[in-house]
């Protein structure tokens, strides 16, 4: 598929033209930043419509062994674009020459070619080694993997802030039971002390009632004896 001419592509429109994943393409942009033409529209990664060409043709190196050196890859991607350019270069200048339909046949029997070249690239150089893994998966992996490391930081922090709680209610109970253990002490000194006031009053009462009595008995006696005396001396005979 041939993107639309003067259009600013996205990444999902690169992944439609390709046929890559969205993922694999913000990979080899991440990657490949300097080869790729591309520009910020606020927060959006827009690229030319050249730009397919180039994605495609960084994964198709990619898809290839990997032994060969960094200047190499680097001199083949160059050949890409100078290709891509060239070619589309061609397809401007037929652009007013061909139709509709003698431009599709163009655009398909390019892609025919593109295929083929990636199959013959592939049978020349060889398969993917079975031992490689794919961009995309160790991505994945490595995604995963920091989910894992932020979810095992959080937990930390969860058991560290646990831990400190159960040290601070620990130490707020230790400090209870001190202050149940003073005013236990509190009030049996006050129960003995109400004992002993007890004891006191008890004996203080049957003192008091002890000295009623007494003085019952001897107001009781002083009175007799004083109406004894008012009594004339012939009664007071009488009564002896």
């Amino acid at each position: 598929m041939k993107p639309p001419a003067g259009k600013r592509l996205k990444t999902a429109d690169i992944a439609e033209i390709t046929g890559l994943p969205e993922e694999q393409v913000r990979d080899i942009s991440r990657k490949h930043s300097n080869q790729i033409p591309s520009q910020k529209v606020g927060r959006i990664q827009v690229y030319d419509e050249k730009a397919a060409g180039i994605f495609t043709a960084i994964a198709h190196e990619d898809c290839k062994d990997r032994t060969s050196t960094p200047q190499d890859n680097e001199e083949r991607v160059q050949t890409s674009v100078k290709k891509e350019e060239k070619e589309e270069k061609e397809e401007k200048e037929e652009k007013g020459k061909n139709s509709a339909t003698s431009r599709l046949s163009t655009i398909s029997k390019k892609h025919d070619e593109e295929e083929k070249a990636v199959k013959a690239t592939a049978g020349g150089r060889g398969s993917l080694p079975s031992g490689r893994v794919p961009t995309q998966l160790i991505n994945t992996v490595a995604m995963q993997g920091q989910q894992f490391s932020r979810f095992a930081d959080r937990l930390t922090a969860v058991e560290g802030a646990a831990t400190a709680d159960r040290e601070a209610f620990k130490e707020q109970i230790e400090r209870l039971e001190r202050q149940v253990a003073a005013l236990q002490e509190q009030m049996e000194a006050v129960d003995s002390w109400i004992h002993y006031v007890d004891q006191r009053l008890d004996a203080g009462d049957a003192q008091t009632k002890k000295l009623a009595k007494e003085t019952h008995t001897w107001t009781e006696y002083v009175r007799h004896e004083l109406t004894y005396l008012r009594l004339s001396w012939w009664k007071r005979r009488q009564l002896k």
